[in-house]
Order: C-alpha cells, then sequence, then structure tokens
C-alpha cells in the first residue's frame, strides 16, 4: 500500500511540475503573441515562428540578445529575457503547429527563385524546397516573402551583424539583385 501511495503521490508531483513548466512557457509566450499570433502563426510579414526547432529558436533569440543578429525590434524585446525563459519560449513555440503565410505568390517569380536556390547552393542547408532538416537551420517553405526579403537584405549587408551560423549566406548573397532576393523569396514562400 505504502509503494501504491508513494507512486500517486510521485505522479502528481512530477506531473505537476510538468504542468507549471508548460504553463510557465505558455504565459512567457504571451508577449510574442502580439506580432508572431498566439501559436507562432503570425497574420501578417512578421515571420511564422511556431512549429520551427527549439534549437533554433532559443539560438536566435540569443542572438537578438547579445545583438550578434540584426533587428530594429527583436534585440530590445530579447534583452528583457534570461536565458532559461529563452528556452521556456522556445520550448514552447516549437511545440507549435507550423502554419504557413498566407499571401499571394508571384508565380514566374517563384520559378526563377527555384532556379537561384539551386544554382546557389541553397539546398545545401536548406534542403529541395526550403525544409531543413538541420535543427539550426530554419523553416523557410511557407514563410512570408516580404520577411524573407529583408532577412537575405540583411544578410547581404557587411554593416548589419550575423551570427556565425549565418556568416555562410553573406557570401552565398553576395551580388544578387533585390529582383533576385524577390524570386528567392517567392520560391521559399510558395513552398508548403
Amino acid at each position: 500500500m505504502k509503494k501504491k501511495l508513494f507512486a500517486v503521490v510521485f505522479c502528481f508531483f512530477f506531473c505537476g511540475m510538468a504542468w507549471a513548466a508548460s504553463n510557465e512557457a505558455q504565459s512567457l509566450s504571451v508577449p510574442c503573441a502580439g506580432c508572431h499570433g498566439s501559436e507562432g502563426a503570425s497574420k501578417g510579414e512578421i515571420p511564422v515562428i511556431g512549429g520551427l526547432s527549439k534549437v533554433y529558436l532559443e539560438a536566435t533569440m540569443k542572438n537578438y540578445k547579445n545583438e550578434v543578429r540584426y533587428s530594429t525590434v527583436m534585440t530590445r524585446i530579447a534583452q528583457g529575457y534570461s536565458d532559461q525563459q529563452i528556452a521556456a519560449i522556445g520550448e514552447y513555440f516549437s511545440n507549435q503547429p507550423w502554419i504557413p503565410g498566407s499571401q499571394e505568390i508571384n508565380a514566374s517569380m517563384a520559378k526563377r527563385g527555384e532556379k537561384l536556390h539551386m544554382e546557389k547552393g541553397c539546398a545545401g542547408c536548406h534542403g529541395a524546397v526550403g525544409i531543413s532538416s538541420i535543427a539550426t537551420v530554419p523553416r523557410l517553405a511557407g514563410q512570408y516573402a516580404r520577411y524573407l526579403f529583408y532577412q537575405m537584405a540583411d544578410y547581404q549587408d557587411p554593416d548589419k551583424p550575423i551570427s556565425a551560423a549565418a556568416r555562410p549566406m553573406r557570401g552565398m548573397l553576395a551580388g544578387l539583385s533585390d529582383d533576385d532576393l524577390e524570386a528567392l523569396a517567392h520560391f521559399y514562400a510558395s513552398q508548403k
């Protein structure tokens, strides 16, 4: 009888701790909902973050926090969180479903972007259609084209900081025109 009682108490204790941790992560994510949506599925040109890997989300927030990745808004926001809170937020959003951005796609631009994707070697990290199997590489398929365009433009700019993991992209994107970036963005956005 004592063993059964111990097992029940043990289960309630750890289940309660798991629920509290889950509840805390959801509470920490509430401010993110204003731009990214409650499940990380934004309704505008703010990036979809629900369903991205925890490793990527956590690294990205820490890069913003440490000013290793450029952003006019996210740097200030990330600096308000501890590393433990960032990990909890990453856990929460990684467990949400991926819901692609709803947007109009220019089919001819997407076709041109697909060609650039293959020619520039983007598939090596981002996969054939913008879905990577590497936890540190974000999903691009179904992401908002405007967001992708501006991210690539930021990566091209030598005056803007980028993380060590993204540095190869600076070289890969060098020499591409705004039209090229737009084409790549439409290709990724068109993929589901």
